[in-house]
C-alpha cells in the first residue's frame, strides 16, 4: 500500500494513526487513489462534484478519514436526536435548524468566525440526479467568511479522489464559478446519466 498523504500543518486534522490506515487500506483496496495538492490553510470550503451517487458519500468520508482530516459537514436539525446524536457527532455532523432560509448559510459563516481551524464540506449540486444549476451557498459563504474553496473531484473513470485547485473569491460569481466548473470537465461521474447540467454542457 502506498504511503498515506500527509496534510499541511494548518489544515484542521483528526484521528489516528490507525483509524488513518484503515479508512486509507479501504479505498486503496478498492482501487481507489486520493491525488494533487492539498492546500496548508485553516479554513475553507470544500466543494465535491460530480455527485451522482450515493457512494460518493462514502468516497468523501472515506478520503476525510483516511487523510485525517477534520472535515465538518452540515444536515437537518432533525436527524440530529438519539440514537444516532453521537455517530453524527463523531463524523463530523453539525446540525441546522433550515427552517429558516438563510439558517444554513449564516451558521456556517458564524462556525467559521467562532472557530481557528475549520474546513466545510458542501456538494453544490445539492442533489446526485441531473442539478439543472449549481446551488450558490458556497460560494457567498465563502465569500462572505474570507475563506477560500478547495476544489475536489471524483472520477470513477481513473478512480480518483483529486484536489484539483483552491481559489479565492474574487466577488464575481459568474466569472468564478464558470472557472470552478471548468475544473470538473472531464471527470467521470459514477452515472453519467445523472451528470448536473453545468457540467454536461
Amino acid at each position: 500500500m502506498s504511503r498515506i498523504p500527509i496534510l499541511p500543518v494548518d489544515v484542521p486534522q483528526r484521528g489516528g494513526l490507525c483509524s488513518r490506515l484503515g479508512f486509507y487500506g479501504a479505498l486503496r483496496l478498492s482501487g481507489w487513489t486520493i491525488c494533487g495538492e492539498i492546500p496548508n490553510v485553516p479554513k475553507a470550503i470544500v466543494i465535491g462534484a460530480p455527485h451522482t451517487s450515493n457512494y460518493d458519500a462514502w468516497l468523501a468520508l472515506a478520503t476525510a478519514f483516511g487523510l485525517g482530516l477534520d472535515l465538518k459537514v452540515f444536515a437537518k436539525h432533525t436527524i440530529y436526536r438519539p440514537p444516532f446524536r453521537h455517530l453524527l457527532s463523531w463524523l463530523g455532523v453539525i446540525p441546522v435548524d433550515r427552517r429558516d432560509a438563510h439558517g444554513l448559510t449564516q451558521s456556517t459563516i458564524d462556525a467559521f468566525a467562532q472557530h481557528r481551524q475549520l474546513w466545510v464540506g458542501i456538494a453544490p449540486e445539492g442533489t446526485r440526479t441531473q442539478a439543472p444549476t449549481w446551488k450558490s451557498g458556497f460560494y457567498r459563504i465563502a465569500q462572505a467568511a474570507g475563506v477560500p474553496i478547495v476544489l475536489v473531484g471524483l472520477d470513477y473513470g481513473r478512480k480518483q479522489i483529486r484536489f484539483l485547485a483552491t481559489l479565492t473569491p474574487s466577488g464575481d460569481y459568474e466569472h468564478d464559478l464558470a472557472l470552478i466548473q471548468s475544473y470538473y470537465y472531464g471527470l467521470q461521474p459514477a452515472h453519467p446519466e445523472r451528470l448536473s447540467a453545468p457540467l454536461r454542457e
